[in-house]
């Protein structure tokens, strides 16, 4: 699911930006409104990337969504298909709803062409261009960096090396995955519960948590547009591009990260789509003089010549490299994210003890917050110690997984 994840993350920055800038313009008029979408096109969204990995590739089908819609609409029941030029068939089934998966294990070769055909469950019919397998180029180096941004925030900069010294790579496009690791401050061993209970008043224990929830592991996916090109320089050769950066102070960087880039090397005409959708989802161009309009990618319909496809078919080459990085290896002077753990602790106040159990009671159901005792308990024995922390303070499993990912390493 990394592909829809990605490029609906793109989609949805892409409106958000533009409702955050209608808002702007509207925030001082007096009477609110409700923003409707007018002369709205339903259009189909393609993102079909196939590479020379061996692998079940993926198509991603949707439809173009209104602003006041949560997201878009997956396109479900079409058929696709990717044909080479030797006429061999590659056949997608839908496996989630709008995701395609290839029926059998494929990666693109170097030498062949590759076209793909798309029928909708309507009975609409796409195809898309002729395309090749770039040059394949693998990523010399990747690597962390203390930097400052544009802002002066200090952080941790992630920067990629490539060359080709065939000359014939030129275009690249970059995407990542992290993953990092949290610790919770407070974690605690026991749940508050309640044993017993009377007309009068409950009786409170202690029972062990069924899951440690000291350290945990969140992955995320990139979901912005990162390209390069260096047909205006002297080599094939990509230095020091920054692909990611990390205040000081965000989670990701409190403890151990791992980052696993990966570089496309795509085609002229794959890197022009990717840099319109690019700019189309900065802010600072959206009410520029020169507007990028309807982005044209390489795919038509032939049921009618006349209808808008967006979306772009690309076969890419692929290669990718993963590092791992210690805090204190380059922010240990700085200052580190810190959760909010102030202690909560219910007071009876006015309340008869049976409302003011029946409040505890109400905390230990809450996702919000999790037992933590501020003074010595019995185990064995009646709790009448009501201390709460934020969840998230006591219970890594809030943000992360427990499970260690295969390919972590301390």
């Amino acid at each position: 699911m990394e592909l829809y994840t990605r490029f609906r993350g793109i989609m949805i920055k892409v409106r958000f930006v533009l409702v955050f800038c209608i808002l702007s313009l509207i925030s001082s008029c007096v009477d609110p409104f409700e923003i409707e979408t007018e002369n709205f096109e339903n259009i189909l969204v393609i993102n079909a990337t196939i590479t020379n990995e061996l692998k079940t590739q993926e198509v991603l089908l949707t439809r173009t969504f209104k602003f006041e819609d949560d997201g878009p609409q997956s396109e479900t029941g079409a058929t696709v298909r990717i044909i080479d030029d030797a006429n061999f068939e590659y056949t997608f089934e839908e496996s989630d709803s709008g995701v395609y998966r290839s029926t059998q294990e494929f990666a693109a070769t170097s030498g062949r062409t590759y076209r793909m055909s798309i029928q909708t469950a309507d009975g609409r019919s796409y195809i898309s261009d002729v395309v090749t397998l770039p040059q394949e180029t693998s990523i010399d180096n990747v690597y962390p960096q203390r930097v400052s941004n544009d802002d002066g925030v200090e952080g941790l900069g992630i920067f990629v090396d490539t060359f080709d010294p065939t000359g014939n790579s030129q275009y690249y496009r970059y995407e990542f995955e992290e993953t990092y690791r949290i610790v919770a401050p407070l974690w605690y061993q026991f749940d508050l519960v309640v044993t017993d209970r009377t007309e009068d008043f409950f009786v409170f224990g202690v029972e062990d948590r069924s899951e440690d929830g000291t350290v945990c592991f969140k992955t995320e996916v990139s979901n912005n547009i990162n390209i390069a090109n260096t047909t205006f320089l002297e080599e094939d050769r990509i230095t020091g591009l920054q692909v990611n950066f990390m205040p000081a102070n965000d989670i990701r960087i409190a403890d151990r990260y791992s980052i696993l880039v990966r570089q496309y090397v795509q085609s002229r005409d794959a890197n022009g789509f990717y840099e319109i959708l690019s700019s189309f989802s900065e802010s600072e161009s959206l009410f520029s003089q020169i507007q990028p309009g309807f982005i044209t990618g390489n795919i038509v319909s032939e049921t009618n010549p006349d209808e808008k496809v967006l979306g772009f078919f690309d076969v890419s080459s692929v290669s990718e490299q993963r590092i791992f990085v210690n805090r204190n290896d380059f922010l240990a002077d700085l200052p580190v994210f810190e959760l909010d753990c102030e202690l909560v602790v219910p007071e009876q106040g006015l309340d008869d003890l049976i409302t003011f159990h029946q409040r505890v009671e109400g905390f230990i159901n809450s996702s919000a917050v999790s037992y933590f005792p501020n003074a010595p308990i019995q185990i064995d024995q009646p709790i009448n110690v009501f201390s709460f922390i934020p969840r998230v303070c006591g219970d890594c499993r809030v943000i992360g997984k427990v499970s260690v990912p295969d390919f972590w390493v301390d």
